[in-house]
């Protein structure tokens, strides 16, 4: 295959998706991407929004207003229904188990303790001003349904989720134990059955995955490639209620290509 017919079947595959559908593939050390189809299009960013919160907290330790080893508190009122690790009831962890819940089993609960330290408005801060990110925004906590039915929603794009991927890749963001903190915490991830879904090699994969009823999200950078890989496939408006395999299959046919042909690359 070459790159021509590999661009031509990412086309046809999301041409032929029954929902939306971004992607964006690109070398981490360079501007221009090798595939691209809607990457500044705004969509819900379902808990890939959570790569920008870890990125904010991180700063936060570089600034010295708090450590990685800070304990903080996980209330019984803050516990939600659908956490993995906190269903032992009232307790505290450090800022870095906390964080790496966040990212690895998308905990809500840890996520809602971290954006409760932080707050929405550092945040926004961090993301428009350290990162330079325009389209993407955090509106409201995990699972509040109340904000949601008020309009409010994290939101990013595919340019914005490359773009941080690439500075964290770079020495332009945080410091470097800092770096590899997050691209520790990114490569433990613990959902694998999107981009990674159909690939059978081993790789180091730093990402984040998201999803939400009619959304499916993965990204992040393949570092274990000849070159430093961003792949992002997102969807939205799909078929798939949250839970269902669908656009997550979706996903994984873009990616086993995409791999496939870059792994020789």
């Amino acid at each position: 295959m070459t790159a021509f017919e590999l661009d031509a079947l990412l086309r046809q595959e999301a041409d032929a998706f029954s929902g939306q559908c971004a992607y964006l593939v690109a070398d981490a050390r360079e501007p221009a991407p090798l595939h691209a189809r809607l990457e500044n299009e705004v969509f819900p960013a379902a808990s890939t929004i959570k790569t920008p919160i870890l990125l904010a907290a991180l700063e936060q330790v570089r600034q010295g207003r708090l450590t990685l080893k800070d304990h903080l508190p996980v209330p019984q009122s803050s516990i939600l229904p659908d956490t993995q690790v906190f269903d032992r009831g009232q307790s505290e962890y450090t800022l870095e188990e906390l964080l790496y819940w966040m990212v690895t089993l998308s905990d809500n609960t840890a996520t809602n303790v971290i954006l409760d330290t932080l707050g929405l408005d550092a945040v926004n801060e961090y993301c428009a001003v350290n990162l330079g990110l325009s389209g993407t925004v955090c509106q409201r906590k995990m699972l509040d349904l109340a904000a949601a039915g008020a309009g409010k929603d994290n939101l990013t794009t595919a340019a914005d989720q490359r773009k941080l991927f690439c500075l964290l890749h770079s020495s332009a963001i945080l410091n470097p134990d800092l770096r590899r903190v997050a691209l520790s915490i990114l490569s433990r991830q613990r959902h694998q059955d999107t981009l990674l879904r159909y690939i059978p090699d081993e790789v180091v994969f730093a990402h984040k995955t998201g999803g939400l009823d009619g959304v499916a999200h993965d990204c992040g950078l393949f570092l274990s490639l000849k070159r430093p890989l961003f792949v992002g496939v997102f969807t939205w408006n799909g078929p798939s209620p949250d839970g269902d395999p669908g656009q997550r299959k979706f996903i994984g046919r873009l990616g086993k290509a995409i791999f496939d042909y870059y792994k020789e690359m």
